[in-house]
């Protein structure tokens, strides 16, 4: 009676810890062979887009970090989401951007938009919060960083928060 008490804290705790999934971090998690890092690609029309994709990026960070605690993680946006970074509009999503901040600051995580993608509206790199590093294409960051074995992983809105 004792063990199965254990096993069912055990399961019930992993469970609790990932809050979000998503096949590719699933793939990663499973095999032995550790990437250089993971960058998390976003590229999304929605309102409030980092309610949920900053939770789902420290998350996933956690897993990853579990089981490759050398791991680099990067993130690089490029969609509208992008301009809820904007310091006029982060005001609007104050808990994700203090996940963001946390995972900057703290957490190493790299933080990328795309500085094309700003200039077609006229948004200057200042624009930005602090933790924010605008450069020239986004599509070329992500490259680079594939280019230095970086494992790239798309992220979209979970089904269950549709």
């Amino acid at each position: 009676m004792i063990k199965f008490k254990a096993l069912m804290l055990l399961l019930l705790s992993s469970t609790v810890m990932a809050n979000y999934t998503h096949p590719s971090v699933d793939r990663l998690l499973q095999s032995n062979n550790e990437p250089e890092g993971v960058v998390f690609e976003l590229i999304e029309k929605g309102k409030n887009t980092w309610e949920w994709a900053a939770p789902m990026i420290k998350d996933l960070r956690v897993q990853l970090k579990d089981k490759y605690p050398n791991i680099e993680i990067a993130v690089v946006s490029h969609g509208r989401e992008q301009f809820q970074l904007l310091r006029k509009r982060a005001k609007k999503q104050q808990k994700a951007m203090s996940i963001l901040e946390n995972l900057v600051q703290k957490e190493e995580v790299n933080l990328h938009v795309c500085g094309t993608h700003s200039s077609w509206f006229g948004i200057k790199p200042s624009g930005y919060i602090d933790i924010v590093d605008v450069v020239d294409s986004g599509p070329a960051k992500i490259n680079d960083y594939i280019n230095l074995g970086y494992q790239p992983i798309q992220l979209h809105k979970p089904s269950h928060l549709k």
